[in-house]
């Protein structure tokens, strides 16, 4: 039988991404017939046995399924547990499900807001990938104020520890902190690199005090979706995504 990479197994699967896959192997987390799996091994489903965390994974797939959900603050989007932290999978919606579901990229710990959840692999990986300039739409509470001279920075584009970047920004409202002021901005950026939005802020100087993502592509979050709750796409919005990174 024809083998073909774990990588793209598991996304087929709609365990993972391809991307996550990778990290699962470099965690020591994938074994392939009782020995530690690494990027390029190969499988072939009908002979070889794979396990996850010590679990044999078979080979029926799930439905796929494409939810909208509404991140609470406060919340690990891994799978993983960290300290006494709380996972999103901890959550009543999504405690009892059979299967394995994955978020398209992440949200740390202290942001909310629109988190697109899925088992088709596939879609997840592309979606996340660089290339395809998927537009990702925040708002943020920050200490402070941007100057104007800030503000014309981050519109002609920045570069980071990571690399240049380059965002939307505009200014929302103003708000009263206690003993400061801050100020509410639209953000929006086209990758998903770690803590990004934060970032961008911390090399002004500024504290970002609250993050919410409320766009994602074209989808957007609306009040109907409450913290810790979700939604199932439509099928014109999975055909979208699909559309967007050419699937």
């Amino acid at each position: 039988m024809e083998k073909i990479r774990l990588q793209k197994w598991l996304a087929d699967l709609g365990l993972c991404s391809r991307r996550e896959a990778e990290r699962w192997m470099l965690q020591d987390r994938l074994k392939i017939n009782g020995k530690l799996a690494r990027p390029g091994d190969h499988v072939c489903h009908e002979h070889d046995k794979v396990e996850l965390d010590g679990e044999v994974l078979g080979t029926k797939q799930p439905p796929k399924v494409y939810w909208l959900f509404h991140k609470p603050d406060k919340f690990l989007t891994s799978h993983r547990r960290e300290d006494d932290k709380e996972r999103i999978y901890d959550l009543p919606n999504l405690s009892q499900l059979s299967f394995r579901i994955f978020p398209v990229g992440r949200l740390d710990y202290r942001t909310e807001g629109l988190l697109l959840l899925t088992n088709d692999g596939e879609l997840s990986y592309r979606l996340c990938h660089p290339k395809f300039k998927q537009p990702r739409k925040y708002q943020v509470l920050i200490n402070g104020k941007l100057t104007k001279a800030q503000l014309s920075a981050l519109r002609k584009g920045i570069t980071l520890d990571d690399g240049p970047v380059r965002c939307e920004i505009g200014h929302a409202q103003g708000v009263n902190l206690g003993k400061t002021k801050g100020c509410w901005y639209l953000i929006t950026v086209w990758e998903g690199r770690n803590r990004l939005v934060r970032r961008i802020f911390e090399s002004m100087d500024l504290k970002v005090v609250r993050l919410i993502r409320y766009g994602f592509g074209d989808l957007r979050l609306t009040d109907q979706v409450q913290p810790g709750s979700y939604r199932q796409l439509s099928q014109k919005e999975i055909q979208y995504l699909k559309k967007s990174v050419r699937l």
